[in-house]
């Protein structure tokens, strides 16, 4: 599912402009691409004045952008004959990798631990690693083989990155080390019981 700009009307309680104002502070990247961005997620704009529901759109939209850029570069090694080229196919395979794996670390588990943060990181080191990839797919000569909608999607998701980092740094201050509980418990093998 790709993300798609949505009309979202404009949030009118102080508190929903002081939750997007905090979040774009921290996001580090320009509040007017901020905003645009948390609009661009469906349902986001209902979720301006709670924290936990804001990221929990959030993240799902920046996991399903990862899975999307997975599958644009399995597409491409599936479709272009190019791409078969040894001298392309390993970075292609690795950016795939990089985007499906990187799709694991949004999630609001662990929401407001200050580990949070350094969790997330780790889906940006995936996407710097697929840059490192397409930088040597170009000095190779396969320049062709990433076309614009690659790189808009690559933009896309360093946008949601930037908005989910913001909402989990924001979550640190507000959760002061009492982290949200998603019910999965402190590891991925499901529910407490």
């Amino acid at each position: 599912m790709a993300i798609t700009p949505a009309s979202a009307p404009a949030p009118s309680p102080a508190a929903a402009t002081n939750l997007i104002g905090e979040v774009c502070k921290k996001s580090n990247i320009d509040p007017t691409l901020c905003i645009a961005t948390l609009r661009s997620i469906p349902g986001a704009a209902s979720a301006f004045d709670d924290i936990k529901a804001l990221a929990e759109l959030v993240m799902e939209a920046a996991r399903e952008e990862s899975k999307v850029l997975g599958e644009m570069f399995g597409e491409i090694l599936s479709n272009k004959d190019d791409a078969k080229n040894p001298k392309f196919k390993h970075s292609l395979e690795l950016c795939a990798l990089d985007y499906n794996e990187a799709a694991i670390f949004f999630t609001t588990r662990g929401l407001g631990d200050v580990t949070k943060s350094l969790e997330i990181h780790s889906a940006l080191d995936n996407s710097q690693n697929c840059d490192g990839e397409l930088v040597k797919i170009t000095n190779r000569g396969g320049a062709g083989l990433i076309d614009d909608s690659i790189s808009a999607a690559v933009q896309r998701w360093k946008n949601l990155y930037a908005v989910a980092n913001g909402v989990v740094l924001y979550a640190e201050d507000v959760f002061k080390g009492n982290p949200v509980d998603d019910g999965q418990g402190d590891d991925d093998c499901g529910p407490d019981y």
